[in-house]
């Protein structure tokens, strides 16, 4: 969701790239570029791998222009010694440049081109809970263990013991009959208390676990640990901090969109559009930037969907004369 620019640097100096080129503005002919770059990501963290054939490319046949992106289970990989084959739809492709083939691992271990996607890496780590959820489901539901002991003060003989199981099985399982059972009877409950086992806990780290694997909150996924809740006035910072989780994908997918541009060309992800501001923050923030001289009155009104001003000093960084260097209104004293 993040806005693409495509940028190159002169010196210190940002300047954008204009017209931007059509593998960013338009990569592929049946999807829209924020079609195709949610199919990245999501190949990544599905399979570990995106796959595309290069279908144009520009005139000296160095960049490609378009890329139609194929699912992972159209692509088959044999590896034999350090070296691949590729086969989309059975048939063999080599990788671009040599080839049509684009490819961009997720996870990649020590000798293999080939991604793993965040599952595939932290598979032992899901494995324990993909056991815990096994194991409850015969120990809390099917358990091989009794749920009681039944106990009374004289031996009923063996056709007497199966007629107190069966009218105590029966009232256990919901059917609320009244049971007659011999004076000083004692009934043991002997099933195991979940709470008491852990196997809460256990389930709920899996569940903490897999949204840390993925760079999501616990708390959106009912999985809290710590009973906190996210509230309006600390939502920027929630924001900043899903960020940070999910920094590898944004690198990941700037590098992998760069590569697809002739240098000194580059592309970056507007991280600032993901990050929830009140209105308050974000004028702070508009006022820090006009007073270093970062930013011009004209790129404030920009980014908050206003029409420019005129004049010359309204397109210089800082604060144009005549104008208050503070515009914080002051409390009376």
């Amino acid at each position: 969701m993040m806005p693409v620019d495509v940028v190159r640097y002169s010196g210190d100096t940002r300047q954008d790239v204009t017209p931007v080129p059509q593998i960013i503005a338009a990569p592929s002919a049946v999807v829209s570029a924020l079609d195709w770059r949610y199919q990245v990501v999501d190949s990544w963290l599905a399979d570990g791998n995106v796959w595309g054939l290069v279908t144009a490319t520009t005139a000296n046949g160095l960049y490609p222009t378009r890329i139609e992106l194929v699912s992972h289970k159209q692509v088959r990989t044999d590896m034999f010694g350090g070296r691949g084959r590729y086969l989309v739809d059975n048939v063999e492709e080599d990788l671009w440049p040599v080839g049509r083939l684009w490819h961009v691992p997720a996870y990649t271990i020590a000798g293999s081109p080939i991604g793993l996607s965040p599952i595939a890496y932290h598979r032992a780590t899901i494995g324990v809970g993909l056991a815990a959820e096994q194991y409850g489901a015969g120990f809390f539901e099917g358990g091989g263990h009794p749920t009681g002991i039944l106990a009374p003060s004289i031996d009923p003989g063996e056709a007497g013991a199966r007629t107190l199981k069966e009218k105590m099985s029966r009232a256990l399982r919901g059917s609320r009959e009244v049971v007659i059972v011999p004076k000083d009877t004692i009934y043991t409950p002997i099933q195991t208390d979940p709470t008491d086992s852990q196997f809460i806990e256990t389930m709920r780290y899996s569940v903490e676990q897999v949204c840390r694997i993925y760079g999501e909150d616990p708390a959106d996924h009912g999985a809290s640990s710590g009973g906190s809740s996210v509230t309006y006035a600390n939502r920027s910072d929630a924001d900043l901090a899903r960020f940070k989780r999910r920094q590898f994908w944004v690198t990941k997918l700037q590098t992998a969109l760069s590569d697809l541009v002739a240098p000194p060309q580059v592309v970056k992800l507007n991280t600032s559009s993901s990050l929830m501001m009140t209105d308050r923050e974000r004028h702070e923030l508009h006022k820090l930037r006009l007073l270093s001289k970062t930013r011009t009155v004209n790129e404030v009104r920009q980014i908050e969907d206003e029409a420019p001003f005129t004049g010359g000093e309204y397109d210089e960084p800082g604060v144009p004369g005549g104008m208050p260097a503070d515009p914080t209104p002051k409390e009376p004293t």
